[in-house]
């Protein structure tokens, strides 16, 4: 449970630090900060673990700068994550001192003004949230897999938080780029909104909130002011949420939705979906591992993907955009840039090769359910 050296460099605190080496090590993790003041090479190896981050003025070295090479040699031999160096002495560092950095892909950083003791602190806090944030995470799949009954929910629910109230709504939410860049800390918002619970998972953030008494007329609008006073803009996230539930022990319910609607907004492409709302995709999302399923799948499917290979034709996309438009012939024509004419002839075949396979009674329903399946599969791989 530690953080990267990206994930450090991406707090406020490091934003003058300068990577003059070993970019490629931006990824070694973190589990403490420690100073390095005097300590010759051997000394380092006796007083420095694994996965530190080595913080230092070169005071120990400041008359004999050819001895950082050995030091930074028995750094990268411990283990340690990385080295800033506080631009007091030095404005240069050897070439050859970056070279062997970036051989054994071990950051060398650089920095002028921020205060070590100040650095010490904040990343410390990081890593220690970090930890914690890990362990919630862990909490939350025992929620969602252990299948556990409503009094055991709501135990671990009051351990994630004691102040959580009984009625309770979720959000995943997920950057658009699909990466988190670094730590995001809540713990100044969490003192003011005592009764919700921010906690990093599966690379995006559950926002659990819980109500005394909400009104499910008002939901709506109540979620969306808390995420935008939580940091979770549509702009920036892809956003599921759940329905409101009136029991804290219906928490793996909320969770499970939640995720589900973030699924149905990277599929539509929606910025932001209600479970409440995503119609008939609220059985099927849930049901995608039943491998009753997934031989439907690949019983209505695969022979489109199929004839599309051996006949260099788009079946299979033109059956996806007339689900999407519903069945409208023109509009789907419109949007592929064809005659409704073409469009038919090609619906035309695709139920001809459906029947051919599995002697489809109810074209149109039986196809607009196995497009639905065959989106949601093509987003999960």
């Amino acid at each position: 449970m530690a953080i990267t050296v990206k994930e450090a460099l991406s707090l406020d605190i490091l934003q003058g630090f300068e990577v003059i080496a070993g970019r490629k090590g931006l990824s070694n993790k973190i589990n403490h900060v420690a100073v390095w003041d005097y300590e010759t090479p051997k000394l380092i190896e006796e007083n420095f673990s694994p996965e530190d981050f080595a913080l230092t003025t070169l005071v120990a070295i400041r008359d004999r700068i050819d001895e950082l090479y050995g030091a930074v040699e028995m750094m990268i031999k411990v283990g340690i994550s990385c080295l800033a160096i506080k631009n007091i002495y030095f404005d240069h560092i050897p070439d050859e001192v970056i070279d062997l950095a970036d051989k054994n892909n071990f950051p060398i950083m650089t920095f002028k003004d921020t205060f070590t003791e100040d650095v010490i602190v904040i990343v410390n806090k990081a890593i220690d949230e970090k930890k914690e944030y890990e362990n919630l995470a862990l909490k939350i799949d025992d929620i969602l897999y252990k299948n556990l009954n409503e009094i055991s929910i709501k135990k671990i629910a009051h351990k994630i938080n004691i102040n959580f109230k009984e009625q309770n709504i979720v959000a995943f939410c997920k950057k658009k780029n699909n990466k988190l860049v670094g730590i995001k800390s809540f713990s100044d918002k969490e003192m003011e909104e005592a009764c919700s619970k921010v906690i990093p998972y599966k690379d995006g953030y559950i926002l659990i909130n819980t109500f005394e008494d909400a009104k499910q007329n008002d939901i709506d609008k109540i979620i969306l002011r808390r995420l935008k006073w939580w940091g979770f803009s549509e702009k920036e996230y892809v956003i599921g949420i759940s329905s409101l539930y009136e029991n804290l022990g219906s928490l793996s319910k909320a969770i499970q939705e939640s995720l589900y609607a973030f699924k149905y907004s990277i599929i539509y492409k929606k910025q932001i979906s209600f479970f409440s709302e995503i119609g008939i995709n609220k059985m099927i999302i849930p049901i995608l591992d039943n491998p009753w399923v997934m031989k439907y799948y690949k019983e209505m499917i695969e022979p489109l993907i199929d004839y599309d290979k051996n006949h260099e034709t788009e079946l299979l996309k033109t059956a996806v955009k007339y689900v999407e438009n519903n069945g409208d012939m023109k509009a789907t024509g419109e949007e592929l840039f064809q005659h409704s004419n073409t469009i038919r002839y090609r619906i035309e075949r695709v139920n001809k090769i459906l029947n051919e396979n599995c002697k489809t009674k109810h074209f149109y329903e039986e196809l607009a359910v196995a497009i639905r399946i065959y989106n949601l599969i093509k987003i999960s791989l």
